[in-house]
């Protein structure tokens, strides 16, 4: 075996091996009461009948229906373990592809690769993400589609890449709003120079984003939500729709897409604000820290810093159109990011941006592989006399640390969260009597069929309580 195989492989195992802890953790969380339960209550129909559930004033997403429908005939009643194990296998084909993407094939980045895993399962976009214990999760399904999206795209052309995109973004398109991202990685990855998609593909990829906004505003006339559809952040607190109404009128609407469009950028990038609320800010003026969001903060900028530095060091380069592939992946994750926070334009949630998340690691990856390279270089040569060395040292500490904690605070976050949904269930029954009177007996048996595997079948572990949880972001 190569060298560069063997660091490869090494990361396909670390992969691999994160994907099985956290799917171990995913494993003990039930399925969640209220829109799961509601939600579960419309997959008894006729195929056609559900997915046609996802097409209503505002959203366009039969193929999230679809996915619900098949996973849920599939399991014949079986519901906690094919929702469930849908769950850890869709985090197995996130992290995967992960390693593909960057492929490290030195023993710099082989070292530098489960820092980036840890960047990636503790950014909060993605581990909010996971936290939903959906029965199919749409967002991290489309993180999905994005990420083969990019790895048929930066590999070597087939004739069946360009099929392959086209049924992924028809896939994504039409199981949430975002999964517009994969036309995005699609149509710039191959601008980048990405050619493992052909020029047929991609125009084929642009036809259909093109057939699905005069499907969705023109055919179907959903269009998009409006304010009354959800509560939402803005400053330091959280409106329902009727209040976003009444402070946004008529084209001052447009202020607040403004606002989220911002915040779901800079919280992406520095972790504050998070759901578009100042979090961390508010804790400050009211004179107590928030120990989990100044760990985000402090995570999150010195990453920002490293990939900000790469750009500025290969920017002679990018303005040649020198590109390597470090160059394409971290230009090609700038304007995912970019394309994901304008997508995010009428509603502001860490999860909406759970692809960028995934770019914004791969990017962390090469920007950390650069600034190790350059650092053990100046270490050896001229420069081991100056505080270059150190400060080397004190950033790659820093990001260690405290990466480190933000990854392993999801796997006691996703226990927490097993903890919280059972409560739920064991509470539940006062919600179905007043939601249903009298209660359909159809309504009865399934809650009685979630609520008995969520407290009785699969009982969980206590709640954590140990000295060291206030480091993490548990709520």
């Amino acid at each position: 075996m190569s060298e560069s195989r063997y660091w490869s492989s090494l990361a396909y195992g670390g992969a691999l091996l994160l994907s099985a802890t956290l799917g171990y953790f995913l494993l003990r969380i039930p399925i969640q009461t209220t829109d799961c339960f509601t939600n579960m209550l419309e997959l008894d129909g006729s195929f056609m009948d559900v997915m046609r559930t996802g097409i209503q004033p505002g959203y366009l997403r039969p193929g999230l229906w679809a996915q619900l429908k098949v996973v849920y005939d599939l399991s014949q009643g079986e519901y906690f373990y094919w929702f469930r194990w849908t769950a850890a296998v869709q985090v197995l084909l996130v992290l995967v592809p992960f390693a593909g993407l960057v492929r490290p094939q030195t023993a710099v980045a082989a070292l530098v690769f489960p820092l980036s895993l840890a960047v990636l399962v503790g950014h909060h976009a993605f581990a909010w993400t996971i936290r939903e214990a959906f029965p199919v999760n749409a967002y991290l399904t489309n993180v999905i589609f994005c990420a083969l999206a990019v790895n048929l795209a930066i590999g070597t052309h087939r004739w069946w890449k360009d099929v392959a995109a086209a049924l992924i973004f028809i896939a994504a398109v039409s199981s949430v709003e975002s999964g517009l991202l994969v036309g995005v990685i699609v149509i710039v990855g191959y601008a980048l120079g990405m050619r493992g998609i052909s020029r047929a593909g991609v125009l084929t990829v642009g036809a259909l984003i093109a057939g699905y906004f005069v499907l969705r505003f023109v055919v179907l006339d959903t269009g998009t939500p409006t304010l009354f559809d959800r509560e939402a952040s803005f400053g330091f607190h959280r409106y329902g729709g009727g209040d976003l109404t009444r402070m946004f009128p008529g084209t001052r609407v447009y202020l607040f897409y403004a606002y989220n469009v911002v915040s779901a950028l800079v919280g992406l990038l520095f972790a504050e604000p998070r759901d578009g609320m100042w979090r961390l800010t508010r804790s400050i003026l009211q004179g107590h820290l928030d120990l989990p969001l100044i760990i985000g903060l402090l995570s999150s900028t010195t990453a920002t810093i490293l990939i900000g530095r790469y750009t500025w060091v290969r920017r002679h380069a990018w303005r040649r159109w020198e590109l390597d592939r470090g160059d394409r992946i971290v230009m090609l994750s700038i304007l995912v990011i970019l394309a994901n926070a304008a997508i995010s334009f009428a509603y502001t949630k860490d999860v909406i941006m759970s692809p960028a998340g995934y770019f914004y690691a791969a990017a962390f990856f090469v920007a950390c592989h650069d600034f190790l390279e350059r650092f053990s270089t100046d270490a050896a040569g001229a420069h081991v006399r100056s505080m270059a060395p150190a400060l080397g040292v004190a950033v790659m500490l820093l990001l260690s640390v405290t990466w480190t904690i933000r990854a392993v605070g999801l796997h006691a976050a996703l226990t927490q969260t097993a903890y919280k949904v059972r409560q739920q269930w064991a509470y539940f029954d006062g919600y179905i009597e007043r939601k249903y009177t009298p209660v359909p007996p159809k309504v009865r048996a399934l809650k009685t069929h979630l609520q008995s595997d969520a407290v009785i079948v699969h009982p969980g572990t206590p709640e954590m309580r140990e000295e060291w949880t206030p480091l993490f972001e548990m709520d």
